[in-house]
């Protein structure tokens, strides 16, 4: 019996882009101030600092930037098959109720049919063997 090394490989790969990709961190690049004016003043003696000219580009992990783009080419071709690996691996809580409530969400905000949870799952399955083949031909071209 042979352990499948690949196949854990890219549910472990998955799993960085989910943590990566989180759906609930979405806000938290969005320029809020973490600080105020008065912890500034502490921080720098009293005299303000001279602003920073531009803003900072969000980054991101190669590794987990190489499945976003492998999901967007994804949703290209079946977006609701990339919404699933989204709600199944971005999203909080259990992945039969609460991820299931989050596909559906983003499923209904996309125009997609809404489905039931064993689709929802065997959505996500096969969404999981697809980006594998995609990753198992990139190992193969380099």
């Amino acid at each position: 019996m042979q352990i499948d090394t690949f196949g854990i490989y890219v549910r472990a790969e998955l799993d960085h882009w989910g943590f990566e990709f989180a759906l609930h961190r979405d806000v938290e690049y969005l320029g809020y101030a973490s600080r105020s004016v008065l912890q500034m003043l502490i921080d720098h003696r009293g005299e303000m600092p001279e602003l920073s000219k531009g803003y900072k580009p969000l980054e991101t992990d190669s590794r987990a930037q190489k499945i976003e783009d492998i999901v967007t080419a994804i949703s290209r071709t079946h977006r609701s098959m990339a919404i699933c690996l989204r709600g199944y691996y971005c999203a909080r809580g259990r992945r039969r109720v609460e991820r299931y409530e989050t596909a559906l969400m983003l499923l209904t905000n996309a125009g997609e049919p809404v489905m039931s949870a064993t689709a929802y799952l065997d959505l996500s399955r096969r969404g999981e063997e697809r980006v594998r083949g995609i990753l198992e031909g990139l190992a193969m071209a380099a």
